[in-house]
């Protein structure tokens, strides 16, 4: 019995030494995956705890027209900063001073601002709620208390800055448009985003808020243009302040652009537009470098800079005449007469001969509807190329009509009409070409009555096109080649030719050569060392009491012998609420003529 009990014993012994060794081999193995396993795990959870990081954005790449004159740049802006670690880790004695009076970190934040709001003769910027949720979630991270000092508010805080130690100046990029409102619509205008995450998935954000692009060229090219952001890392201590920063990666600046502006140009275009609604382009014909582009009335993007004042952009939104509409290159208008070209080479593809003459008596019926002749008693007989130079509407009626809506239609396309035309802005209407009914399809606005064929023949009805366009098409028919318009000096001119005979071309050109010389046009080509063929046009827009006139006017230039300059120029000049193409528009293309190329009066 006795030696049963014994070995009984021995047994529960060895049991319970076998559960604390299975204990005890357990607790190493814990020990070994923690200590040594997952030690490289610790150290990563150790650092992200004791340090921060944030991105800092590259300096923006700045905007040149040619010639290399700014026309959107950089500079510093200095603003006032208080550190939250310094009020709440200063010693207890030193919180007797008066500008640092207060039993919490905020009283005292609170206090110091007062003090300082006295020196630099401005109210801080931010209030006791912002310095409570700063406390909580951004310790790490100096606070900004006053934006874009003056210099005057800067020089006093320097003066008094050493009684203030917990305070600091900061400067940050901000942008810059030294022309103003000149090319505007063009520069576009920038704002201040919450930045997209980081593309490595670290969520690590910016310490400001990113300059972005919002519109312009600064949209376009926004990602061409941000550069590339740097690292800031932070060591902080248990409750979150900092404690020590540098830099890990330095930004780099975004590269500039250069573009194919002509200020010279520019400042012509602009000139011709103050005080009227309206938009110019001017284009190199030969590869669609754009010139010139203006559009009035404009803004000034400084005003916009880093934000957008809400007040300043409910009065922006709520005038009727648009101010940060790029009529340019986004506006539809009706062309008018400057179409009637095109109708000339439809009918000219369709079998018509220049030859081809109408005698205009005044009117033209087309169904139930009567278009009136500028000439009330008619031109009487005419041939094409004298109706593109007295501009008949009766006889463009007529082949127009004769032709058909497809072939019209066609036509318009093959100048790009319909579509948007490339350029490298986010402004590019596409406008639009009525087509035909028949043929299945039965598109909103088509063409489904003769009276809607004749008013499409002379530019009026539901064609409508951008000042951009009507640039483009009036440099194709005098070079022969279809371009895509470019602002962008670095981006490969994109041309193809244009599918029309040259016999045909040569016949149009005749004609708007004739404008210049001695019709409607007179006014662009006067005084001008180069020839001018261009063509005029009057839309009637509205009803009733709202009824007003678009004036239009297009041309090709070709430098004449001693002109100033040797590049030929494409433009469209279109005025709202005018009287004719021939006084409103066409005076205006010859002053921006007359600056390019010298001649009398330049």
């Amino acid at each position: 019995m006795k030696v049963e009990r014994r070995a009984e014993g021995v047994l529960q012994f060895c049991a319970l030494v076998s559960v604390f060794a299975a204990g005890f081999a357990a607790v190493l193995v814990r020990f070994k995956e923690e200590q040594i396993d997952h030690v490289a795990e610790h150290r990563a959870a150790m650092a992200s705890q004791s340090y921060r990081y944030e991105r800092v954005s590259g300096e923006r790449g700045r905007i040149f027209a040619r010639g290399m004159e700014t026309l959107a740049g950089n500079s510093a802006a200095v603003d006032i900063v208080m550190d939250p670690a310094f009020f709440a880790t200063m010693p207890r004695f030193a919180r007797s001073a008066p500008q640092y009076a207060g039993d919490t970190p905020e009283d005292r934040m609170l206090a110091a601002m007062q003090m300082v709001s006295a020196v630099v003769g401005r109210p801080a910027e931010i209030d006791a709620a912002k310095v409570r949720r700063h406390l909580k979630t951004e310790t790490s991270r100096p606070m900004t208390v006053w934006r874009n000092l003056t210099v005057a508010e800067l020089a006093r805080f320097v003066e008094h800055g050493d009684a203030f130690p917990g305070f600091a100046t900061a400067s940050r990029q901000t942008r810059t448009y030294p022309q103003g409102s000149l090319a505007a619509h063009v520069v576009g205008r920038t704002g201040r985003d919450a930045p997209p995450p980081a593309p490595d998935g670290s969520g690590r954000g910016f310490a400001e808020m990113e300059i972005c692009g919002r519109d312009g060229l600064e949209l376009q090219y926004d990602e061409y243009l941000r550069g590339e952001p740097g690292e800031v890392r932070t060591a902080v201590d248990a409750r979150g302040f900092a404690t020590r920063r540098e830099v890990v990666d330095f930004p780099r600046k975004g590269p500039d652009l250069v573009l194919e502006l002509d200020m010279s140009l520019q400042r012509a275009a602009e000139s011709q537009l103050k005080g009227v609604k309206g938009a110019i382009v001017v284009l190199d014909p030969r590869d669609g470098a754009v010139r010139a582009m203006a559009s009035s009335p404009s803004f000034d993007p400084n005003d916009c800079t880093p934000v957008f004042p809400k007040a300043l952009y409910d009065k922006y939104a709520s005038d009727p005449a648009k101010p940060l509409f790029n009529r340019a290159a986004g506006g539809t208008y009706a062309p008018g007469s400057t179409f009637k070209p095109a109708t000339a080479l439809a009918a000219l593809a369709s079998g018509f001969a220049p030859e081809y003459v109408y005698e205009c008596t005044g009117a033209y019926g087309a169904g139930d509807m009567r278009i009136r002749c500028a000439r009330t008693w008619g031109h009487g007989e005419l041939d094409l190329v004298h109706a593109i130079c007295e501009s008949c509407n009766p006889y463009f009626c007529e082949i127009g009509v004769k032709t058909g809506a497809r072939a019209l239609a066609e036509e318009a396309k093959k100048f790009g009409f319909g579509e948007k035309t490339g350029i490298d802005l986010p402004a590019d209407a596409s406008g639009s070409v009525p087509e035909p009914a028949d043929g299945g399809a039965d598109p909103a606005g088509a063409v489904r009555r003769v009276g809607d064929v004749a008013q499409v023949s002379i530019g009026q009805g539901r064609l409508l096109v951008t000042p951009l366009q009507l640039a483009r098409m009036v440099g194709a028919i005098g070079t022969g080649w279809l371009c895509t318009p470019r602002l962008n000096a670095a981006l490969p001119a994109v041309r193809k030719a244009l599918d029309v005979p040259k016999a045909d071309l040569d016949a149009v050109r005749k004609g708007m050569f004739m404008v210049v010389e001695r019709g409607s046009g007179v006014a662009a080509g006067a005084g001008v060392a180069a020839r001018v063929a261009g063509k005029t046009g009057t839309a009637q827009v509205g009803a009733g009491t709202h009824r007003r006139k678009n004036t239009l006017f297009v041309a090709y230039a070709t430098p004449a012998a001693g002109a100033r300059r040797a590049e030929p120029l494409a433009l469209a000049v279109i005025v709202e609420d005018g009287e004719t193409g021939g006084a409103t528009a066409a005076p205006r293309a010859g002053a921006i003529l007359r600056e390019f190329y010298g001649g009398e009066g330049a």
